[in-house]
């Protein structure tokens, strides 16, 4: 593939627009990251002050897509979580991860987004396998794993250190052959923004 086809990509999905982080991203990362239920299993700062949220859309901006997908979660007219999908090309594998602000949890919208950006991976850099890991303890983010597909591969001990405590990680993957793809989602595989930059009605 060219260095083109590995920009930055906006995804629409029935619901949603999954596009790159903007710098007036800022104050909508903060609103759901700061609150403790949604951190309560990520290592992320405590408090989260407007700071925090500037520097992590900073990082987000200058990723490198060829590896590192980084996608903000848009509903409406709000940035209300991030998705990425971390590319290893040499092992034709990917790791997806998500973050969903508690406002918007138990409306299926981390599993659209993350089915999204999942077909859109395998698609795009010919992966063979996708697999995400959560705090064994985390079972709304387990969940939307399992209805993504993702059969659960086990539970490494200890293997993660958040907060001066060593917690348990749970696995999960879907292989290439055992992907089902979406049928509301399509992507623009441009830099640009769907039209208004607005998820429509």
């Amino acid at each position: 593939m060219s260095s083109g086809q590995h920009g930055p990509v906006t995804l629409r999905t029935a619901r949603l627009l999954l596009r790159p982080f903007e710098i007036t991203d800022v104050d909508d990362v903060r609103a759901y990251a700061a609150d403790p239920d949604v951190s309560r299993f990520r290592p992320l700062p405590d408090p989260y002050t407007r700071n925090d949220a500037l520097e992590f859309v900073k990082r987000q901006i200058q990723t490198d897509w060829s590896t590192d997908a980084e996608f903000a979660i848009v509903f409406g007219h709000r940035v209300v979580g991030g998705l990425s999908l971390h590319v290893s090309p040499e092992h034709e594998r990917a790791e997806l991860g998500y973050l969903l602000g508690r406002r918007w949890w138990g409306q299926g919208l981390a599993t659209e987004a993350a089915r999204a950006v999942v077909d859109w991976g395998f698609q795009r850099f010919n992966l063979y396998k996708v697999y995400a890991r959560a705090h064994v303890d985390n079972s709304r983010s387990w969940r939307v794993m399992e209805k993504l597909g993702m059969s659960r591969e086990g539970v490494l001990r200890g293997h993660w250190k958040m907060r001066e405590e060593h917690v348990d990680l749970v696995y999960y993957a879907v292989f290439r052959d055992e992907w089902t793809p979406p049928t509301d989602s399509c992507a623009d595989q441009g830099a640009g923004r769907a039209r208004d930059g607005k998820v429509e009605p």
